[in-house]
């Protein structure tokens, strides 16, 4: 088979993390706390993962995009949006220490 077959196929059938419609693929849902409700985020490990590999360290990250990338596969209510950035920075600061360790 070609490169371009098998590079057609993996899309079709969803490695690469991508899927038919070439969309980013979903592997990961993790719940967190938010204000005192336990809250399912997908694509977080995915986001930490790309952060992680960057090699930045939690005070090194930008919150701001973090929650932009978050928010294109999750609903993030307006009147949440600063709590769900601090938890969202403290479970990396916990992710990230994990990793370290």
């Amino acid at each position: 088979m070609s490169k371009f077959g098998k590079k057609l196929l993996g899309k079709l059938i969803g490695n690469n993390k991508s899927c038919c419609c070439n969309g980013p693929s979903i592997v990961s849902v993790r719940k967190i706390n938010i204000d005192g409700k336990e809250l399912q985020i997908a694509g977080l490990e995915e986001e930490f993962e790309k952060i992680s590999v960057a090699g930045k360290a939690p005070e090194n990250i930008n919150g701001e995009e973090l929650i932009q990338n978050l928010s294109k596969i999750n609903v993030i209510p307006e009147e949440s949006l600063d709590k769900f950035k601090a938890s969202i920075l403290k479970e990396y600061e916990i992710y990230w220490q994990e990793k370290k360790a």
